[in-house]
């Protein structure tokens, strides 16, 4: 019976590693990052805010896109990719395109590389790298 006990206990420990390192990964990436650079110009005010725990987050861009995005479990460095929708006026109307993203935790940079299709067998790559708000960036 104590063996059992014993094996039940090192199996739960096994367990919570995975969980308690995603939740260590999310909190990396948690809160408002400031845009440093982009591919598709300066953008100063623009901004990003990841919320959620564990291994999903939320990524919403005070520009109108956002995305769900899936935390590679224990990568070093932190990544997490995901699929969302930017609502843009192409040609007058409002359409919500879709966009795939990608982000890696570089120290104090997030690198972020974006796919948004404009239109059907059109794409846009945007690259770009943020900042944390709160560091003085």
């Amino acid at each position: 019976m104590r063996v059992l006990a014993r094996l039940l206990v090192v199996f739960v420990a096994l367990l919570a590693v995975p969980v308690s390192r995603a939740h260590a990964q999310s909190a990396d990436l948690a809160g408002e990052w400031r845009q440093l650079t982009s591919s598709a110009g300066q953008c100063p005010q623009c901004r990003i805010a990841f919320a959620g725990q564990g291994q999903r987050l939320k990524v919403t861009a005070n520009n109108g896109w956002s995305a769900d995005v899936h935390i590679t479990p224990a990568s070093n460095p932190v990544r997490a990719t995901g699929e969302g929708q930017w609502p843009l006026r192409i040609e007058g109307k409002s359409v919500s395109t879709p966009l795939y993203v990608g982000f890696a935790l570089r120290g104090d940079h997030l690198h972020m590389t974006m796919v948004a299709e404009l239109r059907p067998g059109r794409k846009q790559v945007v690259k770009a790298v943020f900042g944390r708000v709160w560091s003085g960036v």
